[in-house]
């Protein structure tokens, strides 16, 4: 079942048989949940019999069945969540369990059953290959992946969020956001309230990269951008006081090298195609590169040569070696790394 199919038997009300909701974006298995809930639970002093909730990894069909048998109360709708159930554990005869569930439910059209799966508790497989589970129940069983979210969806969706607020953003304002804050799509909700309840606050009707970095809470990716764009910058006082923050803060050393292994190779390569006349959009196209890194990297090329960058990564390379075989590690690696290069 695709999620097109959903929310069309959401809106006519053809809620009845039995739903998963599996994948691994959190946010978007809760909406819909809520979303179910909406369709099928009247409120009122009998909601409480007519919604039944429990939650384990080990699912018990013995209450499901009495659920889906006792009729609802002065509704003509009820339904079953079981929360966090391990389908990937579930023997061949707690499976068949479920297959007598699902057929029992065509009995009982007044009764939706849905199961909230964790990204483990359900893997899932391609649309050219699918797993075992779906092909013992993607016939009878509403089957949704909600996969991770792109980028253009997140930037979609951040900047539909922020215009039912009255709010715009630009594009590079969502990007920043989205870099800040990562991919969460229940931490960008927060940020996105935060961030609107901020403009009102303040009267205004946008909000830019200044108001991101300033409301947005920062994720450990963003933590290490401090040094990265000092990198890209040239600036050696910046970036050893970037170094200083993140040794505060206690962050892994191998962590900090492999970003500026990552960092100093990506701009190699915008620096490499640059130099063979690709534009920003061809670059990007090759490269899959978030825009707004990419960004950063256009506007630092100039700053290095090819040569330069190649000796770069050669001295990254052999600083990774000396660690691996006896030679100066830890922050006094990159410290050294850092007053040699930058």
């Amino acid at each position: 079942m695709d999620i097109n199919e959903l929310k069309s038997r959401i809106k006519e009300g053809r809620l009845s048989g039995c739903f998963i909701l599996a994948g691994e974006e959190d946010y978007l298995k809760r909406y819909y949940l809520e979303r179910i809930r909406e369709a099928t639970v009247e409120d009122g002093a009998f909601a409480t019999f007519n919604h039944a909730i429990y939650d384990g990894a080990e699912v018990s069909f013995a209450k499901i069945r009495d659920d889906i048998t006792s009729a609802p109360m002065m509704s003509d709708k009820k339904l079953i969540e079981w929360r966090y159930p391990n389908f990937e554990k579930m023997k061949d005869s707690e499976l068949k369990l479920l297959e007598e569930t699902v057929e029992l439910l065509g009995e009982y059209d007044y009764a939706t059953l849905v199961f909230l799966v964790a990204e483990d508790g359900l893997v899932l497989g391609t649309a050219k290959r699918e797993s075992k589970f779906e092909k013992r129940f993607g016939k009878t069983v509403g089957i949704l992946n909600f996969t991770a979210s792109t980028d253009a969806a997140l930037l979609s969706w951040l900047s539909k969020h922020f215009e039912a607020e009255g709010i715009t953003a630009s594009r590079d304002t969502l990007s920043s956001l989205l870099f800040r804050a990562g991919h969460s799509m229940s931490v960008l909700h927060g940020e996105v309230q935060k961030l609107c309840a901020f403009a009102h606050a303040k009267g205004k009707s946008e909000i830019t990269e200044a108001d991101v970095v300033l409301v947005a809470s920062s994720t450990p990716e963003c933590d290490t951008y401090a040094l990265t764009n000092a990198v890209l910058a040239r600036d050696k006082r910046l970036a050893l006081t970037a170094l200083d923050e993140m040794k505060s803060r206690r962050v892994d050393p191998v962590v900090i090298f492999g970003m500026l292994a990552r960092t100093y190779s990506e701009l190699a390569e915008v620096v490499m195609m640059l130099k063979d006349g690709l534009g920003f959009a061809d670059i990007q196209a090759k490269t899959g590169m978030n825009a707004y890194r990419l960004k950063h990297y256009v506007g630092a090329a100039p700053k290095f040569t090819p040569e330069r960058i190649v000796n770069i990564l050669a001295e990254l390379e052999r600083v990774d070696a000396g660690a691996k075989f006896g030679g100066v590690t830890g922050y006094t690696a990159i410290d050294l790394f850092i007053t040699k290069c930058i």
